[in-house]
């Protein structure tokens, strides 16, 4: 049962990267990147930070899943770590395509980890952080239709919302709920 302990703790250490991952991102896209085309290096940290929370999310999920019945767990966990890998893969792709190093045909990525992330693993938390796990986990379907809309205000206002406040938000009480 130590083990389970001590890999919580580290979970809930990766939770606060995912949220410290989050925030550098609006930081690096809202300041350096939004309006400026030309500043690639700026759009590569951005998709790398991407990349990163990804990463970090994989462990803080398994964190999460770990808490509930077994057979849920296991499927939650890998269907969590799996849009997690995606979203690492999205930072990555889109951040060497920003450098040069890849030429990308003419598609728009997108991050769909929030689905399983927010949509499914508040189960078997309190109350309030489920809540908070679906109204990012809506958030973010509506940041999805705006970005295949095009709707740039609507990407703005829903991707700030998912960067700077709700997903920040649930990975710090993820955290803290893991790390008890």
């Amino acid at each position: 049962m130590q083990g389970d302990r001590d890999f919580s703790r580290r979970a809930g250490l990766q939770a606060y990267f995912v949220a410290f991952f989050s925030l550098a991102y609006a930081a690096v896209f809202l300041g350096l990147v939004h309006g400026h085309p030309e500043a690639h290096r700026a759009s590569a940290l951005a998709n790398a930070l991407i990349a990163a929370g990804g990463l970090s999310a994989t462990i803080a999920i398994v964190g999460v899943t770990g808490r509930i019945a077994a057979l849920d767990g296991r499927w939650l966990a890998a269907l969590g770590v799996g849009y997690a890998l995606l979203s690492a893969t999205h930072g990555v792709y889109s951040a060497l395509a920003e450098v040069g190093a890849i030429e990308v045909p003419d598609l728009a990525p997108t991050d769909p980890r929030g689905f399983a992330t927010f949509g499914l693993a508040g189960l078997g938390f309190p109350r309030e952080l489920a809540t908070l796990a679906i109204v990012d986990g809506v958030d973010l379907v509506l940041l999805f239709v705006a970005t295949v809309a095009a709707a740039e205000n609507l990407v703005l206002v829903s991707g700030g919302l998912a960067s700077v406040v709700l997903g920040p938000a649930f990975w710090i009480w993820t955290g803290r709920v893991l790390r008890r």
